[in-house]
C-alpha cells in the first residue's frame, strides 16, 4: 500500500468518528487532494534531542522605531538567543481584535501591523517556527461571522447557536463570562457559543466544511514553514449538549486527523494541544501515540512555584514519580511561564487545598491577581494566577528574603532538566517584574506578564552587569549552554524522581544509547543541604564533578535554592 493509499486509509478511519459515513465519503477526497497538492520541501527526519528548547514570544515583543516589529524580534533572537534555543514560538501573529492576537480576524496574513510573510521566513532562515491554530473560536470581526450576521453562505452556517433559554449548566467553563452571547443577524437574534469571550465566537464544526477549511488554514502554515503547530483550546473543540462539551470522542479523532495530515505534509511537523485542564485529562490527548505528538506539561508551573515558595518538594516529587510512560516519538512542553497565566486547574487533585490557598496568599502578596472560571453549579474556582514568573518569587509562604535571582533560577533549571522539550518565555529571559502599569490600561489581568519591550530597553537591561536580568540571563545561558551538550536531556531519554529530603527536588536522567547519566538536584529551601552521597547514588569513594558549574566535589552541600547536575558512571 502506498503512502497516500495509508492516508486516506487512516484518514477515512478518523472521518468516520465524526461525520456519518456519508459525510466522510465527500469530505475524504477534498483533504486528500489538498494534502496532494500542497507545496512543502521536507527535510530529512530527525528526532528531537537535548539542544532543542524553545523560545516563546509574540511578534512585537521587541520593537524599534523605523522597522517592523518581526524584523525587531529577529534581531533579538539573533543577539541574544542564537546558540540557546532551537525554535521560536510566535504567538498568534495574525489580524485580530481582542485578547493579544487569540481572537482571529483573518488566519491567512501577517498582521501588517508586525510585518509580512518574508519576515517571517527571515526568522524561519536561522530559527524552527511553531504556530498557533486557533482552532475553537474567531474573532466576531472574521468574514465568515459577518457572513453568519447577513445570513449569508457559507459563514451563516459556520457557528455554534443554541436557543434561548437552553440550560448549559453541564458545560465545562474555562471562564466566568455567559456561555451564550446574544448577536442581532439579518433573520433576528441569535445565541451563539462564545466559551471565552463575546468577541471569540465558536465554530461549529458539526458542519463538515470548518473541518476542510481548517485543514486548509493548516496545511498553508506547513506551506509557510511552520514546524510545530498549536492547536489552541483545542479541549473544548466538539460540544454536544447533555455533556460536559470538553475532551469528547470527536475531539480526539480531530486532533488524530490533524496529527495525520501534518505527517503526510512532513514527518517532522509536531502537532502540540493546548489543554489546561487537570493532569490525567491533559495526558489523554497522547492517545495511544497517534494523537498529539506533545503536550503540554500543565501541572508543572503551578507545581513548582508551590514547591520553591514553600520550601517543600514533596507533591512536586510525587507527580513527577507518577507520570506515564511516554508513547514512542511523543513528548512534553515543559514550561514554567507563558502569555497566560499559572493555570490551577492542572494542579487539582496534585497539592491540597489548604496549600493552594497558601501559594495564592502569598503570590497575591507578591502583586499577583486570580482569575476565576464558573463551575456548574455556578460557584467560582480559581482557573489561574496572574503573575510574571520572576516577581512570583519574590518571597516565600513565610517571608520576603534576598534569595528571588536564586529561587527564579531554580526554577528554570527544575523545567530545564525534565523529560521533554523546554520552553522558555520571552519575559523570564528579560526578569520581568509584573506589569501593573499594564493591566491598568487594559483592564485585563493577563497583561501583568505581557510587558512589551523597546530593543534599547531589552538589550539595557541584558547588557548592564548590575541589572538582575543580566544576572540570572547569565546564570540561565551557562545552565541551558550544558543542557544542550548534554545527551542525557534528550526528550527520549528515561527519567526517574527519587525521594529524599522534602527540600530536594532529586531527579536522574539517563540516556541508554549514548550512555549519559544526569544526576539533577535542587534545593527548593532557603537552607543549607548536606547530603550524604550514597543516598543520591553516587560514589563516596572519588570525586564527582557538577557539570554546571565544573566543580569536582567529594561531598554534597547545596546553598539555598542551589541547581548541580553531577555525571554518573
Amino acid at each position: 500500500m502506498s503512502t497516500i493509499e495509508l492516508f486516506r486509509e487512516k484518514l477515512s478511519q478518523q472521518l468516520r468518528i465524526v461525520y456519518t459515513e456519508s459525510v466522510a465519503e465527500v469530505i475524504l477526497p477534498q483533504i486528500v487532494e489538498r494534502v496532494s497538492q500542497a507545496n512543502v520541501q521536507s527535510p530529512a527526519a530527525r528526532t528531537p534531542d537535548a539542544s532543542d528548547i524553545m523560545f516563546i514570544t509574540y511578534g512585537d515583543s521587541f520593537t524599534e522605531p523605523l522597522q517592523q516589529p518581526l524584523q525587531t524580534l529577529h534581531r533579538f533572537l539573533e543577539t541574544w538567543m542564537t546558540g540557546l534555543i532551537s525554535t521560536v514560538h510566535i504567538l498568534p501573529f495574525f489580524p485580530y481584535t481582542s485578547d493579544d492576537g487569540f481572537a482571529v480576524s483573518d488566519y491567512r496574513v501577517v498582521d501588517p501591523k508586525l510585518g509580512d510573510w518574508s519576515h517571517v521566513e527571515n526568522i524561519k532562515n536561522d530559527f524552527g517556527l511553531m504556530f498557533d491554530l486557533v482552532i475553537n473560536h474567531a474573532s466576531s470581526s472574521h468574514h465568515y461571522f459577518q457572513q453568519f450576521l447577513q445570513d449569508e453562505p457559507p459563514g451563516n452556517a459556520f457557528f455554534l447557536t443554541e436557543k434561548a433559554g437552553t440550560d448549559v449548566s453541564q458545560v465545562t467553563r474555562p471562564r466566568a463570562s455567559d456561555l451564550l452571547q446574544e448577536f442581532q443577524t439579518k433573520t433576528g437574534a441569535k445565541n451563539v457559543w462564545c466559551t471565552f469571550s463575546r468577541d471569540q465566537v465558536d465554530w461549529d464544526f458539526k458542519n463538515p466544511d470548518v473541518l476542510v477549511e481548517f485543514i486548509d488554514i493548516l496545511a498553508s502554515y506547513i506551506e509557510q514553514g511552520a514546524d510545530w503547530i498549536r492547536l489552541d483550546a483545542i479541549a473544548y473543540l466538539w460540544k454536544e449538549l447533555g455533556t460536559s462539551c470538553i475532551h469528547l470522542p470527536q475531539t480526539h479523532a480531530v486532533v488524530k486527523i490533524f496529527r495525520l495530515v501534518a505527517e503526510q505534509l512532513d514527518p517532522n511537523t509536531k502537532i502540540l494541544t493546548e489543554t489546561n485542564v487537570p493532569n490525567e485529562e491533559n495526558l489523554s490527548y497522547f492517545g495511544t501515540g497517534n494523537e498529539a505528538h506533545v503536550v503540554y506539561n500543565f501541572s508543572l508551573p503551578p507545581l513548582v512555584v508551590h514547591a520553591l515558595l514553600t520550601g517543600k518538594s514533596t507533591w512536586l516529587s510525587q507527580w513527577c514519580q507518577s507520570l506515564p510512560p511516554l508513547p514512542k516519538a511523543c513528548t512534553y512542553l515543559n514550561f514554567t511561564a507563558s502569555h497566560d497565566g499559572v493555570g490551577m486547574r492542572p494542579a487539582e487533585g496534585l497539592i491540597p487545598d489548604n496549600e493552594l490557598k497558601q501559594v495564592f496568599d502569598t503570590l497575591k502578596e507578591s502583586g499577583g491577581r486570580l482569575t476565576y472560571r464558573k463551575r456548574s453549579d455556578g460557584s467560582l474556582s480559581p482557573y489561574e494566577v496572574n503573575i510574571s514568573l520572576y516577581d512570583a518569587f519574590q518571597r516565600t509562604v513565610q517571608d520576603t528574603d534576598a534569595w528571588q535571582n536564586e529561587r527564579f533560577i531554580c526554577s528554570q533549571a527544575i523545567m530545564l532538566s525534565l523529560s521533554g522539550v523546554p520552553a522558555i518565555y520571552y519575559n523570564s529571559v528579560l526578569s520581568t517584574p509584573n506589569y501593573h502599569e499594564g493591566v491598568a490600561k487594559t483592564n485585563h489581568n493577563r497583561t501583568i506578564n505581557r510587558r512589551k519591550w523597546t530593543l534599547m530597553e531589552a538589550n539595557q537591561r541584558l547588557q548592564d552587569p548590575q541589572h538582575n536580568a543580566h544576572k540570572v540571563f547569565s546564570a540561565l545561558k551557562q545552565i541551558i549552554t550544558v543542557r544542550r551538550a548534554t545527551s542525557a536531556f534528550a526528550p527520549q531519554a528515561e527519567q526517574a524522581c527519587l525521594e529524599i529530603d522534602q527540600r530536594l527536588f532529586c531527579v536522574k536522567r539517563h540516556n541508554k544509547d549514548t550512555g549519559s547519566h544526569i544526576l539533577c538536584l535542587f534545593n527548593v529551601s532557603n537552607e543549607t543541604l548536606t547530603l550524604e552521597p550514597k543516598k543520591v547514588g553516587l560514589s563516596s569513594e572519588k570525586p564527582y564533578q557538577d557539570i554546571i558549574s565544573g566543580k569536582q566535589t567529594s561531598q554534597i552541600v547545596l546553598s539555598p535554592y542551589q541547581v548541580s547536575w553531577f555525571t554518573l558512571a
